[in-house]
């Protein structure tokens, strides 16, 4: 008779794991398809970020163009650029100037006698620095900056000095130069800041004192005195303590570099329209990326069958026609002869692009008549069309917007998906566990009937030898 089954198939010969494998791909198909359609879902959530992040850029871009300082832009040109450079910020007015630089500022600069080496030892005590104000030969010291600087044993060299002073994080500098004499090491302070809003005294250290009202008494040598810049303005003059010069003009930045004493050169301030219409520009890309994008995801080409990931999702449909419904309607009431995109040459395309006539927006931003800013910024009556768009899309990329709403309910599906994949699952070593012992018997019992097959032919075959015997 047939012995232990070891191995599934071995009594029957049938290719047990094979057909056992089989079964349960069949078996596993409705978990496929559930794996199938969570692809599509991640797909799907994949297609809602890019239009979250289309959606976010075009924000950005009506940001960039909803407050009337958005389009106060300035560009500027100066006659003699070797002069000075400047830059002009959303205060600026369009403005003609004439602008002579006497002298510039300077930062001082003083010099102890040279040692023969940066560790050479200096004495010992208290450095009281300060910094003030020089005014027609008087020094009116600071005390919110004035600092001692204490020498010990421990630190009494040249380096130990410049490192106490640079340690005080003040508004002061220290450093070693060498100048290649004999006693090369000098050790140079200078104020962080020009102008004579920024003079050092030195006192109480052997070596390093220093009067700004007897330059020629002191120890230490000013290399460079202290030097407001001085400058004439359509026939004003200033005085500043620094060669970058915020205040002179409003809204405008000189930066002095050379004198010009006598000889004024010009400053043109003027609108860079240029600049403006880049950012109109930039929202107009923008939107048609985002509109490009939802036409392709949200597309059905019936000749082909074939439909874009969110074909069925009817809240980004909505989303585009809420944006274009903004974009091509007009402002509850007339700003500065502007009513609509169109009145600007913005006009859109049977795709829902916008399309720009350059020529006609570059008239608009020139002609004084009308106020491209209000249409997009609007005023205190009524809400520009960029603002329109921003609110909008605030709102739909909002906690409880269109866009989180959609990626939540996907993300739900998806759940719901996986739940049932788990139950599948469980499901499967069950099915499994019963089709392996089904054929487990089955094996044993082929087994039993094959051995029991081979006892009766060996009788059989046993008894047709005792009948040809006879």
């Amino acid at each position: 008779m047939a012995g232990t089954i070891t191995s599934a198939g071995l009594g029957s010969g049938l290719a047990v794991e094979s057909i056992i494998s089989q079964l349960m791909q069949l078996e596993r198909q409705p978990i496929t398809q559930l794996q199938s359609r969570i692809s599509t879902v991640d797909t799907r959530l994949s297609a809602l970020g890019r239009v979250k992040s289309a959606m976010s850029a075009l924000q950005t871009a009506a940001n960039n163009i909803k407050t009337a300082a958005d389009f106060s832009v300035f560009k500027t040109s100066v006659g003699d650029s070797t002069v000075f450079s400047a830059s002009a910020g959303t205060t600026a007015t369009v403005a003609n100037h004439s602008v002579e630089v006497k002298s510039l500022a300077a930062t001082q600069k003083l010099a102890a006698p040279g040692m023969a080496s940066s560790t050479a030892t200096i004495p010992t005590g208290t450095l009281t620095l300060e910094l003030g104000t020089l005014t027609g030969g008087a020094y009116t010291p600071d005390a919110a900056r004035t600092y001692p600087v204490t020498i010990t044993t421990e630190n009494n060299t040249l380096e130990g000095l410049r490192d106490a002073i640079n340690d005080l994080d003040a508004d002061v500098t220290a450093s070693i130069i060498n100048d290649g004499s004999a006693n090369p090491a000098r050790l140079v302070i200078s104020p962080k800041d020009s102008g004579t809003n920024n003079v050092v005294r030195l006192s109480g250290l052997a070596g390093f004192d220093f009067d700004p009202t007897a330059p020629l008494a002191g120890s230490m040598e000013q290399t460079v005195p202290a030097a407001d810049a001085s400058l004439v303005v359509d026939g004003i003059n200033i005085t500043a303590s620094s060669n970058v010069v915020t205040d002179a003009i409003q809204g405008v930045t000189l930066n002095l570099t050379a004198e010009n004493e006598g000889s004024p050169t010009t400053l043109a301030v003027s609108q860079d329209s240029d600049a403006v219409k880049a950012k109109i520009q930039a929202f107009v890309t923008a939107f048609n990326d985002l509109n490009s994008l939802i036409r392709t995801e949200t597309s059905f080409n019936a000749d082909s069958g074939t439909s874009g990931t969110l074909n069925s999702d009817a809240s980004v449909r909505s989303i585009r026609d809420q944006l274009r419904t903004i974009g091509s309607s007009d402002l509850s009431a007339t700003v500065g002869g502007l009513n609509r995109l169109s009145d600007i040459g913005i006009r859109f395309s049977i795709e829902g692009n916008m399309e720009i006539d350059s020529a006609r927006l570059d008239e608009a931003l020139s002609d004084p008549a009308l106020d491209v800013a209000g249409l997009f910024a609007g005023n205190g009556t009524v809400t520009g069309l960029a603002t329109q768009f921003s609110e909008r899309l605030g709102t739909m990329l909002g906690v409880e917007g269109t866009i989180e709403s959609r990626t939540a309910s996907y993300n739900q599906t998806k759940e719901g998906f996986n739940d049932r994949i788990e139950q599948l699952e469980l499901r499967m070593t069950a099915i499994e566990d019963r089709y392996r012992r089904q054929y487990a018997a089955l094996d044993t019992l082929m087994a039993s009937m094959n051995g029991t097959s081979s006892f009766l032919a060996q009788q059989l075959t046993a008894l047709q030898g005792l009948s040809g015997s006879s």
